[in-house]
């Protein structure tokens, strides 16, 4: 079934309506963005709404470590890569260290903005998601948080071209996604 996207900019927040953040939009968000004309500044100025509103922001397990994962293979990509052949050989490294620590700060912060959620593994339509990963639709994690929202009542907040199928509401200002989901 086919997601419903709203573009972030025009939407509506509503008190204690419960959102999920998708990894990506974590990325954006922590550290701050730096430039006002992108992306990650809209989802920025979204979380200062979401805030101001009182929604409810809602935060599982999988999200907060692909977020740690996605920090630090982000700045090995940047910064780090070079001089280190190989993640592990990063992660093992006096580098790594600051590196973690700023992760771990983020996550922090990350978490007294949201309350936790245990993942409904038990009780989602894990074939689904799996059909969904082996057709190539949708990554498995984003399949799973997905059915998360569904299963939960959820809204989603992302930017992933992708995030097109599941029954759910989107909110997004990613404007291909708004258009693949009216």
């Amino acid at each position: 079934m086919k997601n419903k996207a709203h573009d972030l900019a025009t939407y509506g927040f509503a008190k204690d309506e419960a959102l999920l953040l998708d990894t990506n939009i974590w990325l954006y968000l922590f550290p701050a963005p730096s430039d006002p004309n992108t992306a990650p500044a809209a989802y920025s100025a979204a979380l200062k709404q979401m805030l101001t509103t009182g929604v409810h922001l809602v935060l599982d397990a999988i999200t907060i470590s692909e977020y740690l994962s996605g920090y630090w293979r982000l700045e090995y990509k940047g910064a780090y890569q070079k001089k280190y052949g190989k993640l592990k050989e990063f992660r093992k490294s006096p580098d790594f260290a600051a590196v973690g620590a700023a992760a771990s700060f983020f996550a922090h912060q990350i978490l007294k903005l949201c309350s936790r959620h245990d993942y409904p593994f038990a009780s989602i339509n894990i074939d689904q998601v799996l059909r969904d990963f082996e057709s190539g639709a949708m990554d498995i994690n984003d399949g799973l948080l997905v059915e998360s929202c569904r299963h939960n009542g959820w809204k989603f907040v992302t930017h992933d071209n992708d995030c097109t199928e599941g029954g759910i509401e989107v909110l997004t200002a990613n404007s291909k996604l708004i258009a693949a989901c009216p």
